[in-house]
């Protein structure tokens, strides 16, 4: 017997991936989280920029050079379905969030950190160029949403550093000693 799998409301399914995609700290999960979030044809703009999809996923592993951890942060999410019966399937996402990225150099002890804040509006749909896997019990476990138009505003704030400094005078008013 197979089930067909419920999706998740497009908002939480543009956070998943997203979180997905930063927390990554592996090349082949970043590539299966990409692979899962965008189309192979998606129409990407960055900051004015038309992209390519290796172009995107270029940028977007640039600013995780040397990851040892990342934390998003959703500020703000709004998404307008499509149709009100398949609210699910396709729609249009906007969102704002921080991924803030701690290296895996340690600079006098401790990570570097980067900050991506970024403004994303998604149009998502099924990709009718994707095939549902054959397998056997697993009919309906798939997902064909994806990310066809992608245009984002992002900055990325690079090389905070924070170093926990020893306190020189542990007897000095106000230390706890």
């Amino acid at each position: 017997m197979t089930s067909n799998i419920i999706l998740l409301p497009l908002t939480n399914w543009v956070q998943q991936h997203l979180t997905a995609i930063f927390q990554t700290t592996k090349a082949a999960d970043f590539n299966s989280a990409f692979d899962a979030f965008i189309a192979k044809d998606a129409t990407i703009t960055v900051n004015g920029q038309k992209l390519t999809r290796d172009q995107y996923k270029q940028q977007i592993q640039g600013e995780k050079f040397a990851e040892a951890s990342a934390q998003v942060k959703f500020i703000g999410t709004v998404e307008v379905p499509d149709s009100e019966d398949q609210r699910v399937i396709a729609g249009k996402v906007g969102t704002f969030f921080q991924a803030t990225i701690d290296e895996r150099f340690l600079v006098l002890g401790a990570p570097e950190t980067s900050t991506v804040t970024s403004s994303l509006n998604l149009s998502i749909a099924p990709d009718k160029t994707l095939e549902p896997p054959h397998l056997p019990g697993r009919g309906g476990a798939f997902d064909p949403r994806r990310v066809m138009h992608l245009d984002q505003v992002t900055l990325d704030k690079p090389g905070s550093v924070h170093i926990p400094l020893p306190n020189p005078n542990p007897n000095a008013p106000g230390s706890s000693a």
